[in-house]
């Protein structure tokens, strides 16, 4: 073979083998997925009385039920969709449930009186511990605590501001997580890469919630009190009363496409929706639009809104009613009502969860990269022998 076929076929086998390593990358990372994973196909609804109901979209049916116990307050999907994370209040636990199986995998210790979570980047759970005064920072595919961050008395409410939402911070990697502490009056903000307080924000009225829709640069925060407070990403101060309502607010959500924010008012058996509002910096006073957009009757005693993704479905847990109610989120229509029973205080939107479990998906990110590799490799293979039985027969020439 010649010089040049020779370096032909080095290049092609360094290129088959920067493939293998790129597959290889990706089966490693199969468990680890980063897309919003909020897909309109499932809804896991908690209930305060132990349970975790499954709810399929399209057949607007219940399709699964499980026991959970420890009252639970708050539930999370993973990103991948694989588990459902249920904060257990009563024990002062998380419970890790596998969305394949319906059952319990693990039950991780986390602070006192959990009640509430959000997922971040990674892969990471963040609870807040109401009697504990406390923040968990969780790995929930390690099974193990990564940190515990004090707060303000009884932390009710969690949510994170990441690149784009309005925060100052230059550096891609930190996220900033907002808490609010009920009886302090105060909404701490946590850096998540440091781990730590950065900013402590007065917010009269007992804060219970928080929600940060992906733009506009505003966090709103729920009270005790029924106020809905306007507060600043990138100033870490409060900008005023967006709204007011009945009694305490239920746990709030966003629509991600228009901005809107969904706020459940059980005392009046109502959710109103709040057209986005914009925060124009320290220099300028900050306008509140006419509020609210909307207002959408729930008589069953509203405790909690789900948005999906993509702005298409709303879902409502009516914890007197013990349902769950779906609605168009465009057009604000109901569209059907799922008797979940057990007072459901949380839900969240989801996917379905993968045929596979993570250990088979890898395995089958392996085999299928080696196939591919051995697929090219012969391939190349024959053009090389081709090559070089054409050179040769060059050579040779006519006899």
């Amino acid at each position: 073979m010649r010089p040049g076929a020779t370096r032909s076929t080095g290049v092609l086998a360094a290129a088959l083998l920067l493939l293998l390593a790129l597959l290889l990358a990706t089966a490693t990372e199969a468990g680890v997925a980063r897309a919003d994973g909020g897909a309109p196909n499932l809804v896991y609804v908690a209930q305060e009385g132990g349970g975790l109901v499954v709810i399929d979209i399209a057949k607007r049916q219940v399709v699964g039920h499980l026991v959970v116990g420890g009252a639970p307050s708050a539930v999370l999907l993973s990103y991948d969709s694989r588990y459902a994370y249920v904060a257990q209040r009563a024990t002062g636990r998380v419970a890790v449930v596998n969305a394949r199986t319906q059952q319990v995998d693990a039950e991780l210790p986390v602070g006192a009186n959990p009640q509430a979570m959000v997922l971040g980047l990674p892969n990471l759970l963040y609870i807040a511990n109401s009697g504990s005064n406390s923040v968990t920072v969780l790995d929930p595919d390690a099974r193990r605590t990564l940190a515990s961050i004090a707060v303000g008395r009884h932390p009710s409410g969690l949510a994170i501001a990441g690149a784009g939402s309005g925060i100052t911070t230059t550096d891609i990697n930190d996220t900033e997580l907002y808490v609010a502490n009920t009886d302090d009056d105060s909404v701490y903000v946590i850096s998540t890469k440091l781990r730590r307080v950065i900013a402590t924000i007065p917010a009269p009225g007992g804060p219970l919630g928080v929600a940060i829709p992906p733009a506009g640069g505003v966090a709103y925060v729920g009270t005790r009190s029924g106020t809905v407070l306007a507060v600043s990403l990138s100033g870490h101060r409060l900008l005023g009363t967006v709204f007011h309502l009945s009694g305490p607010a239920g746990t709030m959500d966003y629509d991600a496409v228009t901005g809107q924010v969904y706020v459940p008012d059980p005392t009046a058996g109502k959710v109103y929706v709040l057209r986005p509002a914009s925060d124009a910096g320290s220099s300028a006073p900050f306008s509140i639009p006419a509020e609210p957009a909307s207002t959408l009757p729930f008589a069953g005693g509203p405790a909690a809104v789900a948005i999906t993704f993509d702005g298409a479905y709303g879902f409502v847990a009516e914890r007197d009613a013990g349902r769950v109610v779906m609605f168009d989120a465009a057009a604000h229509k109901t569209l059907a009502p799922v008797t979940v029973g057990g007072a459901p205080v949380a839900l969240v939107t989801g996917a379905y969860a993968p045929v596979v479990d993570r250990t088979a998906a890898n395995v089958i990110g392996i085999a299928l990269g080696v196939a591919v590799l051995l697929a090219l490799f012969g391939a190349a293979l024959v053009v090389s022998l081709r090559i070089r039985q054409r050179r040769q027969a060059s050579v040779k020439g006519p006899s």
